[in-house]
């Protein structure tokens, strides 16, 4: 049976710089370690959170998985102060889209250093 942990894999050029990326938007770093001779990173929104993203490095990737495909993620994440994490990312001069009203709730998208694009949704 699945459990409630969940670990979506991102790709980067360069891992430590991701994992920063991702702790500036108020992730915690759960790990960064070497596997292989590459950097590997894993982050949450909270310690104890059930969803991590892992970050591996995308060169790597390529050069020894023969049959890794990449496809962009496609995450939403959500939020109950939609605003107040819009006018954070934009303070940050993080590149986002607009902030827009979608039925009863707030969405906007954000990039992240490799060009990965999220949503953000709630009240």
């Amino acid at each position: 049976m699945f459990n409630e942990q969940v670990k979506v894999i991102l790709y980067a050029q360069a891992v430590p710089a991701a994992a920063e990326f991702w702790q500036t938007l108020g992730f915690s770093l759960i790990s960064l370690d070497e596997v292989d001779g590459s950097t590997v990173a894993e982050l949450a929104v909270t310690e104890n959170s059930g969803t991590h993203l892992v970050i591996y490095d995308r060169a790597f990737i390529a050069e020894n998985t023969a049959d890794a495909s990449e496809p962009a993620p496609a995450l939403i994440f959500s939020s109950d102060d939609v605003l107040g994490l819009y006018q954070s990312l934009q303070a940050k001069e993080i590149p986002m889209g607009d902030l827009t009203k979608v039925g009863d709730e707030l969405v906007f998208n954000f990039v992240d250093l490799d060009g990965n694009y999220f949503v953000v949704s709630g009240k």
